[in-house]
């Protein structure tokens, strides 16, 4: 293992994965080459070739079996693929390879983030619209995955909290005065517990709140004993507090990057991956990237302060990642 530390291995995915000790990985994060877009190589081996897209999916998904037996039960996976349109009908590999890969195998789908492309291929088609759009499928082998989320890219903040003002909470005690449905007992509950909660939003310990009430707002299905299903059924009214945190969305949107004179065509914006690495990995970890390509993934795994390992079956490529990595460690201290 020592010897691929930090390192940009020239293979076949698959094959090389095998030379790796169960659960070493900490992050698995990759966008295999896409189905009938591009020869990745002069032999034109490699994923992405295959005669159906059946085939193509069974190669990925050979892969993933490898991820998974590497993958930490604390790691994280995130496949981003791309789609084709075949006689022109829209294929849905992505979500085809999400829902084999559940069926298959022992992981959870957590995520799919939507990645929207700030700035798309610019083609005209007269049948249909332009594809901006494409898949981060986040997978996940337990419960206890990583996840650091304060550390997410993609954010909107809530507005700016207001001086509370007199009337804070007037509208939910004349609701609950003039609910049918509440016994006096638990109107006297509620009235209490919303005293509390605008107590709380006077002393800035939370943004704002909400109250739902039983007969008024509409009620939760499902959820968990002690949840908000289980408050309005047993005190006839729940509060949800509001914290006033930045929102972390299932939706990135950035640019479709290029390196000039880089070999490769098909480049992961960085951006996105420093964030995935931040959010999905600890400090000093390991992240694997089994089509490397450019090498984003290992640029973004040193400037995050993470170990790497890059794999990529086209010679180019591996040489081409190994020179901007070189370039990149220059720049950061921690790498040297």
């Amino acid at each position: 293992m020592k010897n691929v530390l930090d390192s940009i291995q020239c293979g076949d995915a698959t094959t090389l994965l095998k030379q790796l000790p169960d659960q070493c990985a900490d992050l698995i994060i990759t966008s295999p080459p896409y189905y009938l877009q591009r020869t990745y190589n002069d032999s034109g081996l490699g994923v992405g070739q295959e005669r159906t897209p059946e085939y193509y999916l069974e190669a990925l998904l050979e892969t993933f079996t490898e991820c998974v037996r590497v993958i930490k039960p604390t790691g994280n996976i995130v496949y981003n693929i791309g789609d084709k349109y075949l006689n022109g009908s829209l294929l849905l590999l992505p979500f085809r390879f999400a829902t084999m890969a559940c069926d298959r195998f022992p992981v959870k789908l957590v995520n799919e983030i939507t990645w929207v492309k700030r700035n798309p291929t610019p083609r005209q088609f007269d049948r249909r619209l332009v594809s901006s759009t494409e898949p981060f499928f986040h997978f996940a082998v337990t419960n206890d995955y990583y996840y650091d989320r304060k550390n997410f890219c993609q954010v909107e903040q809530e507005s700016e909290q207001a001086t509370p003002t007199p009337k804070l909470g007037q509208k939910y005690r004349e609701l609950i005065n003039g609910s049918g449905i509440l016994s006096e007992i638990q109107k006297q509950l509620a009235h209490r517990e919303l005293d509390e909660v605008i107590a709380e939003v006077h002393d800035r310990k939370i943004h704002s709140f909400r109250m739902k009430i039983k007969g008024i707002h509409a009620e939760a299905f499902g959820g968990q004993e002690g949840g908000r299903k289980g408050q309005m059924d047993k005190k006839g009214f729940t509060i949800i507090r509001l914290k006033g945190e930045k929102m972390k969305r299932d939706v990135i949107e950035s640019k479709v990057e290029s390196l000039p004179g880089n070999v490769h065509t098909a480049i992961f914006p960085l951006e996105i991956i420093e964030e995935m690495i931040r959010l999905l990995s600890p400090n000093k970890g390991l992240v694997i990237d089994p089509y490397i390509g450019s090498g984003t993934t290992a640029v973004a795994a040193i400037i995050e302060n993470r170990h790497y390992l890059g794999i990529d079956i086209d010679p180019d490529y591996c040489v081409s990642a190994m020179e901007r990595i070189s370039e990149v460690k220059k720049e950061c201290k921690h790498a040297a």
